[in-house]
């Protein structure tokens, strides 16, 4: 009622006092904003929207709703129905509004393959299904529904919810997330955080959208399935710690947990119905047996029941029973009994309290006296790998036989299931087989025979990694640290498609490699594996580098390694500059300079002031970015280090041409190419190109600049590498608009917008965004220009991009004085021309231009 009587003045501190007691609720926050600008103080009420939004982007990790939003556009595009008092917010945008298309949100179908010969458990479907009929009907709870599948080790909890889960996928449209939380692995329960992120790279959110911290990702998780239906399977939980941040927020989702703890919290705390598994009924026991052996199972009914207790009547043992009876059709049911039941009688193992567990490590045992001495090897050693998953060269390694055997030995244990198949050439083990490996290796092999099987496999992915990267990165193999040759088969990566997959199917062993190898005290192998491995994860995952190297610098700390923890706080500045996290990037950088100077390594040192001129120059400091560039030439020139020179040309190059030194920039980038070209640095050859074709561009010199940019876009198709086209799609946006070509720059624009959105990095998301602005304005579509030089300006700010909020300031400038809004367009010029000035860059003699175009302001009184 105020507002529309318009009795701001008594309004707006009685809005300012609600805001800030409640300062995550948008309708307070919009109704500020909209007294502040109707009480003529636009900038306050934008300087409102603002903090709003970084409220729900730290706490919640959301933008603001659609109504809040438009009333922002609203409010910037000087709207006239606003202009009366107590306006209603609209959830609609304007119809001459034109939205970006959004891309569809991915629905990932992450359940495992439905359990073969599933059998049984009709009451625990049923009550799954009622419990399903009870959240879609009217009895639909306000929280999140979970139901905690409970039981014993191997009384079939997983196979269970797997199995339902398919029944019931299709209930399910926007898809399934699945995790293995590891949570009884002896060695490495997955971490919350790391299954995060592996639901936000499955959810859409890519590289630098995935945030570092706990919290920061369970809040972007929450946003990202808010409202969606979605079913999400939680196996092998250790504890309600573990599960709580993975919940979502939303009645949508259904969760299904599965753990050997009671997980009394959910259901006390968190509303989780709980379904507790007994051993299968008798009846379903030998239901399984005889559906998994046939016939044989009927001729002697007797001994089909006896194989049944024998197995505890739990569905892993009876299935790996089963196999071994398959595979042993020459003796029957019976006989096979009576030697399970004399192996048990001779076995320390057995329980005597009747422990399920017992009876399943039993049949583990009777199973692999039946197998070959060779296997039975390999499967004890697979105790030993650290990670989800292995190919037969890992195995290979930790055997230390070759090829051929690893496979053989292989296929041997996935037929008596031992191991299953966990994609094309990739196998997994049940954490209770892990476990139970990882016992005979501990009671069975030497201390040092241990430590060789370790050594080899760490020495595998090391000497592979190393590979991979030599075929992606091959100028660059100065820069990483010596590798030998390791002593097992190791895949042919010589082909830059082969290099790559084996480094995306890998990563996560490679990461849980190096956190092993951080926990024993193997210091050198997480040091070197991540200064091997860096360059791919910046470009590829860069969620990745951050805890990768934690663990490198913590493993180098331990050890008293200086020159280690040099690289790892330099690898970790460079992700953080990528993250446009800028100061942590300089602290890190920092220290790094310390170390590497302390300890002699010109190269290290090089590296590190490239890596401090970079944060400079994207916080718009661009005299202390040439400082520190000048310096890395010249170290890297103490060292020798042509490539090292060539980066910090590139770098040199790249900030004067942005404050508008263009023949200095040429000089450099030109000296940049030549040493790429001579060293084979194709990635960096075509970067320089790019900024060639940039300087060219900026001088008008539009045929060189578009000579330059094709020839770089062309090696960056056949290298892959995206990161890289995006910038060049990018530059020949520019190009096109000075050619007068809006619909051309408009599809760069776009095709460079979408692969920094795939890839993850956010800053330059916004140079982008600019481009489609301008490109809007070329083509006289003003309004659809200010959405995207907003946008633009959302997202500078938030990445702290100086020139890119200038950019955008401008932008929206240029638009509403092409909306006849001289006041406005005044105050983005002034706040462009303050960044441009600071930044020391050429585009502010341009608005000052700009300004003096634009008529002289009334005053209030009426004069001028």
């Amino acid at each position: 009622m105020l507002l529309r009587q318009g009795e701001y003045g008594q309004l707006v501190p009685e809005l300012t006092a609600a805001a800030d007691a409640h300062p995550l609720d948008e309708r307070l926050a919009g109704q500020l904003m909209l007294a502040l600008y109707a009480g003529g103080r636009q900038a306050d009420a934008l300087a409102r929207y603002r903090l709003l939004r970084e409220r729900l982007v730290d706490e919640v990790g959301s933008d603001p709703g659609p109504a809040v939003r438009e009333l922002h556009q609203r409010i910037l595009r000087h709207d006239p129905e606003l202009k009366a008092a107590g306006a209603p917010l609209r959830t609609a945008p304007e119809p001459a509004r034109q939205e970006q298309a959004r891309p569809e949100r991915p629905r990932p179908a992450q359940l495992p393959a439905d359990v073969a010969g599933f059998t049984g458990r009709d009451a625990d479907l049923h009550r799954l299904d009622t419990l399903l009929g009870d959240i879609a009907g009217d009895q639909a709870p306000q929280a999140v529904v979970i139901t905690a599948i409970g039981g014993t080790a191997g009384v079939g909890k997983t196979a269970l919810a797997v199995h339902w889960a398919h029944r019931v996928a299709g209930q399910f449209p926007d898809g399934q997330l699945h995790v293995n939380l590891r949570g009884y692995d002896p060695d490495q329960p997955m971490l919350p955080e790391d299954a995060l992120a592996r639901f936000l790279t499955a959810l859409g959110v890519t590289g630098q959208d995935i945030p570092l911290g706990l919290e920061e990702r369970a809040a972007r998780y929450r946003s990202e399935v808010a409202g969606r239906r979605m079913l999400i399977l939680l196996d092998n939980a250790a504890s309600v710690a573990q599960v709580r941040v993975l919940l979502p927020g939303t009645a949508s989702c259904l969760v299904l947990v599965t753990s050997r703890d009671s997980l009394a919290g959910l259901v006390a705390v968190d509303g989780a119905h709980r379904l507790d598994l007994d051993l299968l009924a008798p009846a379903e026991a030998v239901g399984l047996l005889r559906r998994l052996i046939g016939a044989r199972a009927d001729v002697d009914a007797a001994a089909t029941a006896v194989l049944a207790e024998q197995c505890a009547r739990l569905p892993l043992a009876l299935r790996v029973a089963a196999e071994l009876a398959v595979s042993r059709p020459e003796s029957t049911l019976a006989e096979l009994g009576a030697e399970l039941a004399d192996r048990r009688s001779r076995l320390e193992l057995l329980d005597a309290g009747g422990d399920p567990y017992a009876a399943v490590r039993d049949v583990f045992s009777w199973s692999l006296q039946h197998l070959s001495p060779e296997v039975i090897g390999t499967f004890r050693l697979l105790g030993l790998h650290p990670g989800p998953d292995f190919d037969p060269y890992a195995v290979a390694a930790l055997a230390g036989t070759g090829l051929n055997v690893a496979r053989r030995s292989l296929a041997s244990l996935a037929r008596a299931h031992l191991v299953h198949r966990a994609g094309r050439d990739r196998f997994g083990i049940h954490d209770l087989l892990r476990a139970y490996a990882s016992d005979l290796a501990a009671v069975e092999l030497t201390d040092l025979e241990c430590a060789d099987a370790r050594r080899r496999l760490f020495d595998h992915y090391r000497a592979t990694a190393a590979s991979a990267m030599d075929t992606l990165y091959p100028a660059e193999t100065h820069h990483r640290p010596a590798t030998a040759a390791s002593s097992t088969p190791v895949p042919d990566l010589t082909a830059p498609d082969a290099a790559r997959a084996w480094l995306e199917t890998e990563r996560h062993c490679l990461i849980a490699v190096a956190a092993y190898a951080a926990a024993t005290g193997s210091g050198d192998d997480v040091v070197g594996l991540a200064r091997i491995v860096h360059r791919y994860l910046m470009d590829a995952n860069i969620a990745d580098v951050v805890p990768l190297n934690d663990h490198a610098y913590r493993a180098a700390e331990r050890g008293d390694d200086l020159n280690g923890q040099a690289h790892a706080l330099r690898q970790l500045g460079g992700a953080y500059n990528r993250l446009s996290q800028y100061e942590q990037a300089a602290e890190r950088h920092r220290e790094a300079l310390i170390r590497f100077r302390r300890c002699g390594d010109l190269i290290g040192e090089a590296l590190t002031l490239i890596g401090l001129g970079d944060g400079q120059f994207h916080q718009g400091r661009s005299e202390n970015a040439i400082e520190y560039h000048r310096q890395a030439i010249a170290v890297s020139r103490r060292a020798g280090d042509r490539l090292g020179e060539a980066l910090a040309l590139n770098n040199l190059s790249v900030v004067e041409q942005r404050i508008g030194r263009c023949a200095e920039a040429g000089e450099h980038q030109r000296r940049a190419l030549a040493n790429f070209q001579e060293l084979g640095a194709r990635p960096f050859e075509a970067t320089a190109l790019t900024n060639l074709g940039t300087i060219e561009l900026r001088q008008g010199n539009y045929e060189r600049a578009a000579d330059h940019l094709r020839a770089s876009l062309a090696i960056l198709r056949e290298l892959n590498t995206p990161i890289a086209e995006a910038h060049t799609l990018d530059r020949l946006g520019l190009l096109s608009l000075r050619l007068g070509d809006p619909m051309g720059a408009t599809a760069q624009f776009q095709q460079a917008l979408d692969l920094f959105v795939r890839i993850g990095v956010r800053g330059d998301q916004a140079g982008s965004i600019n481009g489609l602005g301008e490109a809007a304005q070329l083509a006289g579509h003003f309004t659809e220009a200010l959405v995207h030089h907003t946008d633009a300006l959302a997202i500078a700010t938030e990445t702290g991009t100086g020139y890119q909020q200038a950019r955008a300031h401008a932008g929206i400038g240029h638009t509403h004085r092409a909306l006849g809004d001289a006041d406005l367009a005044r105050s983005h010029y002034e706040l462009a021309y303050a960044i441009y000035t600071e930044c020391d860059m050429p585009e502010a003699a341009e608005i000052v231009a700009h300004l003096d175009a634009l008529p002289l302001v009334t005053d209030t009184s009426g004069g001028k």
